[in-house]
C-alpha cells in the first residue's frame, strides 16, 4: 500500500510551556520529538513528562503514559485492561490521556507493539511517556525480555518521526541506564539535580560551552532543570502537572544551602563519621576536586580543613 509523505501539521503553532520561554514545536516537524529527563528519584522527572503529556493532549495528541509504579490511575483514570483496549483508544482517539500499567518488560511488550502498530497504521499524533525508562531500555542486558523491549523503544525513536509518534523517557543516569541509541537521537534533554559527582564526566560535554559545572547541577532544587533544546540551553522551573497538583500535598520549595557560620559548619562536620573522613585520601579528594572544578586554592583550603578536623578527633 502506497503512503503519502506524512505532514506533521499538528506541530504548526503547537508549543510546550516547561517553565521557560515556550518551546515552539514547528522546529520538530521533520524530526519528531524525542525527549529525555535525567536525574535521581524524586527530582521531578515524572512530573516533567506529565506536564508535556497534558499540554500535548490539549493540542491534538493522544498521550499514552507507561506507568510501572501504578501511581497514575488516581490522576488520569483507570488503566487499560489489555493491549486490545489500548489499540481501540488509539484508533478512536476519544480519550486524550491513556494510562498503561506495565510493571516489567513482559507486561510492556504487548502494549508497545500495539502502540507501534497504531502509529504505523493511522499515523496520527501520539505522545508516549515511558516512566522509569531504565526498566524497559538498557544498553547491554538482553536477557529476560529486556533486549526485545529495548529494540521496541529504539523502533519508537527511529521510526516515530515518520509515524507521528513522539517519545519521552526518564532515566536515573546519563549513561549506563537506558540504551545509548536513545541518547544519540534525543532532541530535547532535561537534566535535573545531580547528587553523584562521578556522573559529571558523562554530562560535561553537554555543558562545555555554557560554563555550567557539577556544582550548578547539584544546586538544582526539585523541579528545576537545565533544558537543552534546538535553541540552546536554559535553566527552567517546571510547573506542576494539573492532575498532580490536585493530589500533591502543599509544600514550600526548600532550597539547599551550604552552612554559612562556624557553628553550622561545626555541626555539619560532627555528623560525618570519622571513618568516612579518613577515606578521603589525596587521590580521592583530587578526583572529586577535578570533577567539581575546584581551584588549587580551594583544594588547599579543603585539605587543611580536613586535616584539622581529623587531628581534633584523634
Amino acid at each position: 500500500m502506497k503512503r503519502s509523505v506524512i505532514q506533521r501539521t499538528e506541530m504548526l503553532g503547537a508549543k510546550l510551556n516547561l517553565g521557560g520561554p515556550p518551546i515552539e514545536l514547528d522546529e520538530y516537524m521533520t524530526t519528531g520529538l524525542l525527549a529525555i529527563a535525567v536525574g535521581p528519584r524524586g527530582k521531578g522527572k515524572t512530573n516533567a513528562g506529565l506536564v508535556m503529556a497534558e499540554q500535548l493532549s490539549e493540542q491534538g495528541w493522544i498521550s499514552v503514559l507507561i506507568d510501572p509504579e501504578e501511581e497514575l490511575e488516581s490522576m488520569y483514570g483507570e488503566a487499560v485492561k489489555d493491549a486490545q483496549e489500548l489499540a481501540k483508544h488509539l484508533k478512536d482517539r476519544k480519550k486524550p490521556i491513556v494510562v498503561v500499567t506495565a510493571r516489567d518488560v513482559y507486561e510492556f511488550l504487548p502494549y508497545g507493539n500495539a502502540i507501534l502498530d497504531a502509529a504505523d497504521k493511522y499515523r496520527k499524533p501520539i505522545f508516549l511517556m515511558v516512566d522509569e525508562g531504565q526498566l524497559f531500555s538498557q544498553n547491554k542486558r538482553r536477557k529476560d525480555g529486556v533486549g526485545e523491549a529495548s529494540d521496541l523503544i529504539n523502533d519508537f525513536a527511529d521510526r516515530g518521526r515518520k509515524r507521528a509518534l513522539d517519545l519521552f523517557l526518564t532515566a536515573h543516569r546519563y549513561t549506563g541506564s537506558i540504551h545509548r541509541g536513545i541518547f544519540n537521537n534525543k532532541n530535547l534533554t532535561l537534566v535535573g539535580c545531580q547528587e553523584d559527582p562521578t556522573v559529571w564526566s558523562s554530562l560535561a560535554p553537554q555543558f562545555r560551552q555554557s560554563k555550567i559545572t557539577y556544582n550548578d547541577l547539584n544546586a538544582l532544587s526539585t523541579g528545576e532543570f537545565f533544558c537543552i533544546s534546538s535553541r540552546g540551553m536554559e535553566k527552567i522551573k517546571m510547573p506542576m502537572a494539573k492532575a498532580l497538583k490536585k493530589v500533591a500535598p502543599a509544600a514550600k520549595t526548600v532550597k539547599r544551602t551550604l552552612p554559612s557560620t562556624f557553628r553550622q559548619w561545626s555541626h555539619a562536620m560532627r555528623t560525618i563519621p570519622t571513618e568516612r573522613l579518613q577515606a578521603l585520601t589525596d587521590p580521592v579528594t583530587n578526583l572529586l576536586g577535578a570533577v567539581a572544578g575546584l581551584t588549587a586554592q580551594q583544594m588547599l583550603s579543603g585539605s587543611r580543613a580536613l586535616q584539622d578536623e581529623l587531628e581534633s578527633r584523634a
